[in-house]
């Protein structure tokens, strides 16, 4: 739940919790009150009304007074002789008393019937003054204030007469000067509880991740970064915490890498510092020889020259390989890609093997089948490569295998397969396969890597720099592929160079763009 929706939610429920709790709390008030209003009086709505809502208690009260007030004032109207009758006139008062009423009839300034308990003096002045001041002695011993409902009527004597109905609003007064105070407390420790408890949560909910994300922060800024930040939370802060987190893991592999890269360039002036020793070391051999007068012959002296010739070609080699491997690591070296015809390209560089002195004694098999157009599959095998950078990936491949091959006869195959044929993957690989000496199983994950040789000792006599298999790699990989390698004791090695398929259908020798 995002934070704009907690708020929300959080402002809604600032306004309904304490509308809810305010209702609940007026409603039972008003029944508590209601229940203690006029105890032992005649007060029958209020008993009457206990288990309905509290407020029906008003309404029957004051709809009972209006409805006698009415019949009153209607037999006033059209049959006054009624109210000078004792026992219509007690039934009425029965009738009044059950709505906390009672009544009172004068003729002129004399009282001509009062009901029982009212101060038909004091009525008479308070009527008399024209005010609302209170008026003891109804209910009994019990000062409150009366409602006056006043009916003119002429008397069946022929005399001007009044009717008065005396309503008790003491127990109404009494309801409110309770209840009022109740509901204004109740309105605002509802708002009070309920801000403040919304406020608490909601910004305990904000507060905490930030003091967790401030205290990742000093852990970083210390340089702990191995204090995973876990917010566990899905809003804006969870997702600020996630790209925290994001920060540290990648600030982290950062610094890794940095440690990594400064080791490796140590390892890298070491094993160059070693590996160009070695020839130079036999070079100064030579030279000193020379100068020494050991080669007093002119047979010794050609063959010094030609070590020392044979030294020099080594470490141009090693050295020419080493740039080749920086530039291509610090992705500096250009490319030219072009739509090759794989089949035909492998085909044409094993013709150009055989012709190599260096495999004199190679037995060279070639396995790659011809296109064949009527075939179920039209089109050729064809990838985007740069031609001559693809040379070099193969015959630093076909060169690491000469080293390894130590018994008769020396075969050396190349073949061309399809991976994954007709999915988005598809790809095509050229296997070259050896049967020398093959690679121990504990170092096959390792021979791409630079500097890494299999052997135990260094083999440095025979001019290798290392780094021809990482070469492999990183040529592949420019042309989005992948290299493999595999291999078994005694049997042999096949390293695999697998690139992406080109599918298009028309093949051209023109070159291309380098893919984006």
């Amino acid at each position: 739940m995002s934070i704009r929706t907690k708020l929300l939610l959080s402002y809604i429920a600032m306004i309904a919790v304490p509308v809810v709790l305010f209702g609940a709390v007026v409603m039972t008030a008003a029944g508590l009150y209601l229940r203690d209003m006029a105890p032992g009086s005649g007060h029958a709505a209020a008993r009457q009304h206990r288990a309905a809502l509290p407020f029906e208690a008003f309404r029957d009260l004051f709809g009972g007074r209006s409805e006698l007030a009415g019949g009153l004032r209607f037999v006033a109207a059209h049959d006054p002789r009624l109210l000078d009758d004792p026992a219509f006139l007690a039934d009425a008062e029965a009738e009044l008393a059950k709505v906390d009423a009672g009544l009172l009839v004068l003729r002129g300034e004399r009282t001509a019937y009062a009901s029982p308990g009212l101060d038909a003096d004091a009525i008479t002045r308070q009527l008399q003054a024209g005010g609302s001041e209170a008026a003891n002695a109804w209910p009994p011993r019990k000062p409150g204030g009366y409602g006056f409902d006043r009916i003119a009527y002429t008397a069946a004597d022929g005399q001007s007469a009044t009717l008065v109905i005396a309503s008790d609003m003491e127990p109404v007064a009494r309801f409110f000067r309770r209840f009022v105070p109740t509901v204004l407390l109740a309105l605002v420790g509802a708002l009070a509880l309920t801000n403040g408890v919304l406020t608490y949560f909601v910004s305990r909910s904000i507060i905490r991740p930030l003091q967790a994300l401030r205290t990742a922060a000093g852990h970083i800024r210390e340089g702990e970064l191995d204090r995973p930040v876990n917010l566990r939370r899905q809003d804006e802060i969870g997702q600020l915490g996630a790209a925290f987190e994001e920060m540290r893991v990648r600030l982290r592999d950062s610094i890794g890498d940095g440690l990594q890269l400064e080791q490796s360039r140590k390892e890298l002036l070491a094993s160059i510092s070693h590996d160009l020793k070695t020839p130079i070391t036999a070079i100064q051999g030579c030279v000193d020889c020379l100068q020494g007068g050991v080669a007093d012959t002119e047979e010794k002296r050609r063959k010094y020259v030609a070590m020392i010739a044979g030294k020099a070609a080594d470490m141009n080699r090693m050295i020419e390989e080493l740039s080749l491997y920086s530039t291509l690591d610090v992705g500096r070296l250009p490319f030219r890609f072009e739509r090759l015809e794989l089949g035909e390209y492998v085909r044409r560089t094993v013709e150009e093997l055989r012709l190599d002195p260096r495999l004199a004694g190679v037995r060279l098999e070639l396995d790659v089948p011809r296109h064949d157009p009527a075939s179920a599959d039209p089109w050729p095998l064809c990838v985007q490569a740069d031609r001559e950078k693809l040379r070099r990936a193969i015959l630093n491949v076909v060169e690491n295998s000469l080293k390894h091959m130590e018994r008769e006869p020396r075969i050396l195959r190349f073949a061309l397969e399809r991976l994954a044929p007709g999915a988005p993957d598809e790809a095509v690989a050229i296997r070259i396969a050896d049967n020398g000496t093959g690679i121990p199983e504990d170092a096959l994950p390792h021979v791409f890597d630079r500097f890494f040789r299999a052997e135990p000792s260094r083999r440095t006599e025979s001019g290798s720099s290392g780094l021809g298999l990482a070469i492999v790699k990183g040529i592949v990989e420019e042309h989005g592929g992948r290299v493999r390698a595999f291999s078994r004791p005694g049997e042999g090695t096949s390293i695999v160079i697998a690139l992406p398929a080109d599918r298009s259908s028309r093949i051209t020798d023109s070159p291309g763009k380098q893919p984006t």
